[in-house]
C-alpha cells in the first residue's frame, strides 16, 4: 500500500514538474514599450551606468553631510555629469530597443519570404517531376528545377539562423535569457509608413536636442559669464579683453555646430526621401514581376516555353523580395534614426508625426 501512495505521489511531482515547465516556456508577448521596460530593467551594461549613477548620488549625499566646501562642489560638479550620462545612457537604450525590434520584425518577414520562395521552387519541380514522367521534359530540366529548390532551401534556412541570432541579439538586450521565446506584438512596424515631416521642421526639432549645439551653448553661456565678471572696476583690463575674445569664439563655434547639425539633418533628410523613391520602385518591380511570372506559368503549362525561363522568373522574383525586404529595413531604420535626432523617437504610427 505504502509503495502505491509513494508511486502516485511520484506521478503527481512529475505532472507538476511538466506544468511549471510547460508554463516557463510560454512566449513573452512584446510592445515597443515593455521591451523597453524590460531592458531599462534588465539590460546589463545599463545596469552598470545606474550603479555609476548611485554612487555619484551617495558621492553627493555624504558631501552635504560632511560640510566641507569644496567637497561639496567637486561632488555636485560630479553628480551633474552623472545625471547627464545616464540620461544619454537611457536614451540609447531606449533607441537601441526600438531599432532591435524593427530588426527582429524585419528578419521574420525575411523568413516568410523565403519560405514562399522555396514552396513556388517546391511545387516547381512537382509539376517538372509529372510533365518529366509524361515525356515532355527532359532530365536537364528536372535538375535544373531541382537545384533551384536546392538554393531556396539553403537561403530558408539561412533566413532562419539570422532570425534566431537577431532573437538572441535581442534577448541579451532585454536582458532576458538568450533561449526566450518573444513574440513581437506591434506588427505595423512591417509596414512602409511614409515620413511626413518638412525639412525645416526637422532641423528645428533637432536644434533643442542636439549634443553638439547644447556643449556649444553651455560654453558661450559660460563664456558670457566670464565677460560680466570682468567687467567689474577691479578686474584688469587684459582679463576683459581675454573674456571678450572667448565670448567672441564662442558664439562662432556655436554658428559652426549649428551648421554643421543642418548639414547633417539636410542629408539624412534627403537620404530618406530618396530610400523612399527606391522602395516605390522596387514594389513596382515585384508587382511586375509577379504579373510577368503567372504570364509565364500559363504559358509553361501549355508547353509554349521552357523550363530554364520559368524557373529563371521564380528566382528573380525571389531576388526581388529578398531586395525589398532589405530596402524596407534600411528606409525604417534611417527614418527612426531621423526621428529619434528630433526627439520624435516615440512616433511609429502611419499618420503624420506631429
Amino acid at each position: 500500500m505504502g509503495k502505491n501512495v509513494g508511486f502516485v505521489l511520484l506521478v503527481v511531482l512529475l505532472c507538476l514538474q511538466v506544468s511549471l515547465g510547460a508554463t516557463a516556456q510560454e512566449p513573452l508577448e512584446l510592445t515597443v514599450d515593455r521591451a523597453t521596460e524590460l531592458a531599462l530593467a534588465h539590460n546589463l551594461s545599463y545596469r552598470v551606468a545606474t550603479l555609476d549613477w548611485e554612487a555619484a548620488k551617495a558621492n553627493l549625499e555624504r558631501a552635504r553631510i560632511v560640510g566641507d566646501a569644496d567637497m561639496l562642489r567637486e561632488a555636485e560638479k560630479l553628480w551633474e555629469q552623472a545625471q547627464k550620462t545616464y540620461a544619454e545612457r537611457t536614451q540609447e537604450l531606449k533607441d537601441a530597443v526600438r531599432t532591435s525590434y524593427q530588426e527582429l520584425l524585419q528578419s521574420e518577414e525575411a523568413v516568410e519570404n523565403a519560405r514562399l520562395a522555396r514552396e513556388r521552387a517546391e511545387n516547381q519541380l512537382i509539376m517538372d517531376e509529372n510533365k518529366f514522367k509524361a515525356g515532355l521534359l527532359s532530365s536537364l530540366d528536372i535538375e535544373r528545377s531541382r537545384n533551384s529548390l536546392y538554393d531556396a532551401e539553403h537561403r530558408y534556412e539561412w533566413a532562419r539562423i539570422e532570425l534566431d541570432t537577431k532573437r538572441m541579439q535581442f534577448n541579451e538586450l532585454l536582458g532576458l535569457p538568450l533561449d526566450t521565446e518573444v513574440v513581437l506584438t506591434e506588427r505595423l512596424l512591417l509596414s512602409f509608413v511614409p515620413f511626413g515631416w518638412e525639412l525645416a521642421e526637422c532641423y528645428e526639432l533637432a536644434l533643442a536636442l542636439d549634443a553638439g549645439v547644447l556643449k556649444a551653448k553651455e560654453a558661450l553661456t559660460k563664456a558670457q559669464e566670464a565677460v560680466t565678471a570682468a567687467q567689474s572696476p577691479f578686474t584688469p583690463r587684459v582679463e576683459l579683453e581675454e573674456a571678450l575674445r572667448n565670448e567672441e569664439k564662442a558664439r562662432i563655434q556655436l554658428q559652426q555646430a549649428e551648421q554643421a547639425l543642418y548639414f547633417k539633418i539636410r542629408a539624412d533628410y534627403y537620404a530618406l526621401l530618396d530610400q523612399v523613391h527606391a522602395l516605390e520602385m522596387a514594389q513596382r518591380s515585384i508587382e511586375l514581376e509577379r504579373k510577368a511570372l503567372q504570364a509565364e506559368q500559363t504559358k509553361y503549362a501549355a508547353g509554349v516555353i521552357s523550363n530554364a525561363e520559368i524557373v529563371a522568373k521564380q528566382e528573380q522574383l525571389a531576388k526581388l523580395e529578398q531586395e525589398y525586404s532589405a530596402r524596407l529595413l534600411q528606409y525604417s531604420l534611417a527614418r527612426l534614426k531621423l526621428l529619434q535626432a528630433m526627439g520624435k523617437q516615440e512616433e511609429s504610427g502611419e499618420n503624420h508625426e506631429n
